[in-house]
Formats: C-alpha cells, sequence, structure tokens
C-alpha cells in the first residue's frame, strides 16, 4: 500500500483557499443572472460565465487535498461541506443589481486573473496548469466586462450613479486582496517561484489592465502613473486596519484587524 506525500505548505493553501471561495461565490452570484439579466445577450453571456466560474472553482478545490491534514481538514475540501469562508465580503450577499455584476466581473474577476496570469509558469505545477486553462476562459469574461462597464458609465444619469456605486462599493476590497507588500503568504509564493511578482506589482499589472477603461469613462479613482516606471499606484491609504490575513478580505467597517 502506497502512502500519498502530502505538501506542507501553509502559505499556498491559504492562497488557493481564497481563489477557490472567490470562483465558487463569483459563480454562485453570476448564476442569479441568468434569468435576469438586462438582455438576452446579456443573459446567455451570464449562463457561460457562471459555468465557467463553477469550473475553475471545481478545479482548484481538489489540490487542498494535496496538503497536510494540519492544513486541510477534508471537510474543508469540498465545497459541499466546506464551512470556512474565504471569499470578499461583497460576495457574502446577492447582488443588488446588474451593475453589481459587471463591477464583479470588471474588477474581482480580473484582480483573479492577474494572479493566475503570475502563476502561469508557476513551480508549483498543479496551479500552473490551471492558472494557463482558466486565462483562456477569461479572455472573453474580460471582454463581456470591458463592454458594460463603458456602456453602463456612458449612459449618465441613474444608470452611470449606480454602476459607478458598483465599482467603488469593491474597489477598496479588490485592491486589497492582493494584501500588503509584506504579505507573508504573497512574498513566499514569489520567493518560491510560485507566482512571479509580489503583491505591490501585481496590483499594478491590475491597475494597468483596467485603467485604460475607466479614463475612457472618466471615472475618478486615487491613482497615478509613475512615468519613470511605466505603471500605475495606488495613491489612496487602504484599510489594512480592516484586512483578515487568514480569509484575505475586509472586516465590516468598525472592526479592526483581530
Amino acid at each position: 500500500m502506497t502512502t500519498t506525500m502530502r505538501t506542507d505548505h501553509a502559505a499556498l493553501f491559504a492562497v488557493l483557499s481564497s481563489l477557490a471561495d472567490n470562483k465558487q461565490a463569483i459563480g454562485r452570484r453570476y448564476a442569479f443572472w441568468c434569468n435576469g439579466a438586462p438582455t438576452l445577450e446579456a443573459a446567455v453571456a451570464a449562463a457561460a460565465m457562471t459555468q465557467d466560474e463553477l469550473g475553475h472553482a471545481r478545479t482548484l478545490y481538489p489540490l487542498l487535498a494535496n496538503f497536510t491534514q494540519a492544513q486541510a481538514d477534508p471537510a474543508q475540501v469540498e465545497p459541499e461541506t466546506r464551512t470556512l469562508n474565504y471569499a470578499l465580503s461583497f460576495l457574502d450577499h446577492d447582488f443588488a443589481g446588474w451593475s453589481d455584476f459587471v463591477a464583479t466581473n470588471f474588477l474581482l474577476d480580473t484582480a483573479l486573473t492577474t494572479f493566475f496570469a503570475a502563476a502561469q509558469r508557476s513551480t508549483y505545477e498543479p496551479l500552473g496548469a490551471r492558472a494557463r486553462k482558466i486565462l483562456l476562459e477569461e479572455r472573453i469574461h474580460a471582454a463581456h466586462a470591458d463592454g458594460w462597464v463603458r456602456r453602463l458609465m456612458k449612459a449618465g444619469g441613474a444608470v452611470r450613479a449606480t454602476m459607478s456605486a458598483s465599482l467603488l462599493g469593491l474597489w477598496e476590497e479588490t485592491l486589497c486582496w492582493f494584501g500588503p507588500e509584506d504579505d507573508p503568504a504573497m512574498q513566499r509564493l514569489y520567493q518560491e517561484g510560485i507566482i512571479d511578482a509580489t503583491p505591490d506589482v501585481l496590483r499594478a499589472r491590475f491597475l494597468h489592465t483596467i485603467m485604460p477603461t475607466l479614463q475612457a469613462v472618466d471615472f475618478e479613482v486615487q491613482v497615478t502613473f509613475d512615468s519613470e516606471n511605466k505603471s500605475w499606484r495606488v495613491t489612496q491609504v487602504l484599510p489594512w486596519e480592516r484586512w483578515d490575513v487568514a480569509a484575505r478580505r475586509l472586516r465590516p467597517q468598525g472592526q479592526g484587524a483581530q
């Protein structure tokens, strides 16, 4: 009888858990809009994206079983029995409207895609293989997000105001998901070649992806372009006092670090 060697890597387990939980939660929130989207074409896209996001989660959860039992309680490996919640707090509740769907697609899903792009040549090949497949599917999601943000923001009036509120509601938590620059989990993944960038570089890559769209619709956020380094950086003070290191999400207002 052979014994399977399990990986002892708390940092990788934590980040994989966050990726899986966020993908699972995104898929569940998207699912409602398969029937509630504003157009038939949007409903078809929502159905396809729901299937993709849940599929991404289903490829990530099995990786958790490869870790030591001290890290991976068997009950926490399957989404049906998992009680931990490492998805962003924005996903704890149903979307208030279509603009929340678009904001999640444009901000959070793009942030996760930024991470997967950094893991394409991961020294942890199970992640690298999944990252490469996920990136192929996310190209369509990115086009969908860009088109809808431009469409709703350029509509003006209440439509623009609602879309703006959704973007702002997810803005800080998405930026925080990468962690502070000295985030021990992300730093370890970088040092071991599991990903190819640190949190600040990942945040800059994320901004590089979304800022052309936000500039095109005149949506102002607290970022600046560093012409010397040719990269974007955040200028606002992010609410790290509410950062939950284990769950990789922000605690509600009024709850500081624990």
